[in-house]
């Protein structure tokens, strides 16, 4: 009988996590900071303006993360580029109905949280301020359309499809609720909905072993949030 191979060890484990975090981390630095330059080169050339070139970077940052961890998979891992859609699990076979329905459903999940929030803030009087339209307020249209689809379909890539497999579905939407602080949105709003998406989402990816549903229900809240502010910009 072929002998079952021996589970990895708790250290084991860790070590492996460790070195796959800093050579991720080391490519990621070598390349934003490659494509950063470009960019900056191209402002102090007059190509780009400074308002430009901040939105460049922001969306440059965001794709690295995708950018290295495929690139860690390719060089340190030795899987072929082909294969990367079925290890992150949005190859074509997983577009199904069943994986687009269940994305709408979580889509609709936040949307109700989100109205709740804001009967929550006329009921009570209080100002709750998720903050997304004053900070990208006044972005190029180009921005609003990487926000919608492009920058969704990164983070899922990076949160559940690297992060849930590896330290779990609470742990990854801890760090995923986190990046959202930066927002400064009133009594951290931002933060506890991207924490209750990042939660539902990875779960589905852990039952469905598809990212389809949750960037499908990612590219629908960026989507109704680019909208939103293109369309009311008075409501700022």
């Amino acid at each position: 009988m072929p002998r079952r191979p021996k589970k990895q060890t708790l250290g084991r484990l860790i070590a492996n996590g460790v070195v796959a975090f800093v050579l991720i981390s080391l490519i990621y630095i070598v390349v934003t900071g490659f494509l950063s330059g470009i960019v900056l080169v191209a402002q102090n050339s007059g190509y780009i303006n400074a308002n430009a070139s901040t939105y460049i970077l922001y969306a440059v940052s965001l794709l690295c993360l995708s950018l290295a961890i495929f690139l860690y998979f390719i060089i340190f891992r030795s899987i072929r580029a082909g294969q990367l859609p079925a290890v992150f699990g949005f190859s074509l076979p997983k577009l199904t109905t069943r994986n687009i329905s269940i994305g709408l459903v979580i889509f609709f999940i936040i949307l109700a949280i989100e109205f709740f929030i804001g009967l929550l803030s006329v009921a009570t009087n209080t100002t709750i301020n998720p903050n997304v339209a004053k900070l990208f307020h006044g972005a190029p249209i180009w921005f609003f359309l990487f926000a919608s689809v492009i920058e969704p379909i990164n983070e899922e890539i990076v949160f559940r499809g690297y992060l849930v497999p590896r330290i779990g579905i609470l742990p990854s939407a801890i760090i995923f609720g986190l990046a959202h602080y930066t927002y400064n949105s009133t009594f951290g709003v931002e933060v506890i909905v991207a924490f209750i998406f990042g939660t539902i989402a990875g779960y589905v990816f852990k039952k469905t072993g598809s990212l389809y549903p949750s960037i499908i229900a990612h590219i629908l809240v960026n989507s109704l949030a680019a909208i939103s502010i293109l369309a009311f910009p008075s409501m700022i």
